[in-house]
């Protein structure tokens, strides 16, 4: 996969605390106050860097968007890493809206809309400033505590927006925290951004040292949608609960713009680790009733040594429309999914990574469907993987060779991966004219208890059906039923612990 070329972004001092009388003071209505406009054809680029500036300078405050159209016409044609001696040589720059040392701080939209605008091109031609051409940012935070932020829906605009085919991501979000503690985002409507919809990150870029990760950010109630790369970026954060969200459509509905790789719902994608370039590593993040829909990947983990504590996907569920692949990358050791169904398409639950050892990964209670060339897939040594009352359906539409799942990995020490209690569905190719390739379930490494296997795929016609016992599995209780097998159907791994029974004919 990629790594992405633009980071974090944040800095600047942390400003004194506000007074008790601020923290509890009266909700300012920034129409009033600062000179919003909400008819949907102001310019509101003053007004937000009034509001911007006006919180930094107080160290908070409560702040309310009247209903409307919040419209924002100016873009950045700079780097977006400005630092305040670069923005006072040029003060007729575009900068996006910061909030630097902010201590609580509450802004509210109550269904307010804020439009940004994209009609730009972005060339990869070193010209104008074109290559880092970016939306404006209403809500960049840098080292703010305490902070709420509800009631918006923000369109980033990247449905008007074109590019060159060869043309990089830029730092454009809706929503960017960096090193923020204490954050919640809450019943918004994130869409269309020209990159992500929300950036969790460190202001290791501007403070030119070693970063400071955001920490304990809540997000409820957010739905991010048909963004250019992805929804939710959570980088560098330490403590992050999402509940009933939804991450979705991520690189489609984007236009003649496209998309930026990988295509994710929610990717957790480091950039630094200890001791010298971030305070902590990124970890403890929970999941739970969150919705992952039409991306190319609905959840990425795959960065070796930079993780600490656990990843929990509770209750989630995946889907993606035309058979595209919903990938699942799950490479944190002690990550958990557990409960919700997941519609694969052709893509594949990835549960170990080259180079990352001693990491254990639970799945139960879950339902996936797909037609790929594997369902669940775990390969690498030193990992280890634990499918509790998991059902997997092969659900090809055309005949295909693979396996649902394969299980190969070798955990090491003397221990096995453990497959207890699931169900593994291989119905025939609903399109596909007989003979049909072999479905195949493969397992190495593997303690297998209690699993049943069904098939109605004829007896005759040349197609068999084929679950794999490599060497050293131990197999208690596995049962099969549909097709009576043929002479390739199985492979037994040793008699002595082999207590399947056979197919029936019931």
């Amino acid at each position: 996969m990629k790594r992405r070329e633009f980071i974090s972004a944040g800095g600047g001092a942390v400003l004194a605390l506000p007074t008790d009388g601020l923290a509890q003071s009266a909700p300012i209505d920034v129409v009033k106050r600062f000179g919003f406009v909400a008819d949907g054809r102001a310019d509101n680029y003053a007004a937000f860097r009034r509001l911007a500036d006006h919180a930094t300078r107080v160290g908070g405050g409560r702040y309310v968007f009247p209903p409307g159209v919040y419209r924002v016409a100016q873009y950045r044609t700079t780097d977006a890493y400005q630092r305040e001696a670069f923005l006072a040589q040029r003060p007729h720059e575009v900068a996006n809206a910061v909030y630097k040392g902010c201590r609580n701080l509450e802004i509210s939209g109550k269904g307010a809309v804020i439009r940004l605008n994209g009609r730009f091109h972005r060339s990869a031609k070193a010209k104008a400033g074109e290559l880092l051409m970016g939306v404006f940012m209403p809500f960049e935070l840098r080292r703010c505590q305490n902070v709420t932020i509800s009631g918006f829906e923000i369109d980033g605009g990247v449905r008007d927006m074109t590019k060159d085919p060869n043309v990089t991501e830029a730092y454009a979000y809706l929503v960017a925290l960096n090193g923020c503690r204490g954050v919640t985002l809450r019943d918004l409507h994130l869409h269309h951004s020209q990159t992500d919809a929300i950036l969790l990150s460190d202001d290791a870029q501007l403070s030119g040292g070693r970063g400071i990760a955001c920490r304990d950010i809540r997000i409820e109630r957010v739905r991010c949608l048909n963004n250019a790369r992805g929804g939710l970026a959570p980088l560098q954060v330490l403590g992050l609960i999402c509940t009933d969200c939804e991450f979705s459509g991520s690189t489609f509905g984007t236009g003649r713009y496209g998309r930026h790789a990988p295509g994710f719902g929610v990717d957790v994608e480091p950039d630094r680790h200890l001791p010298a370039q971030v305070d902590t590593m990124t970890g403890n993040l929970h999941f739970e009733r969150c919705t992952f829909r039409d991306n190319f990947s609905a959840f990425l983990a795959a960065y070796p040594h930079k993780y600490q504590g656990y990843l929990r996907l509770i209750d989630c569920q995946s889907s993606n429309a035309n058979n595209a692949p919903n990938h699942m990358i799950l490479c944190w050791p002690g990550a958990v999914l557990s409960g919700g169904r997941h519609e694969m398409g052709s893509g594949t639950v990835w549960t170990s990574w080259d180079a990352m050892r001693g990491g254990d990964l639970t799945i139960r209670d879950a339902t996936f469907r797909g037609n790929g060339n594997f369902g669940i897939f775990h390969a690498h040594e030193g990992n280890r993987v634990t499918l509790e009352r998991v059902t997997v359906i092969a659900a090809h539409t055309v005949p295909t060779f693979g396996a649902f799942p394969a299980i190969e990995g070798d955990p090491q020490g003397g221990q096995r991966n453990l497959v207890r209690g699931c169900r593994f569905i291989y119905p025939r190719a609903r399109k596909a004219p007989q003979p049909q390739a072999e479905p195949t379930a493969s397992f190495n490494h593997v303690i297998c208890e209690g699993n049943r296997f069904e098939t109605d795929l004829p007896a005759a016609g040349g197609a068999s059906f084929t679950v794999m016992y490599h060497g050293d599995c131990r197999v208690v209780g596995d049962r099969f039923a549909g097709t009576r097998p043929g002479p390739q159907d199985s492979i037994r791994p040793n008699a002595v612990h082999d207590t399947r029974l056979p197919f029936s004919r019931a």
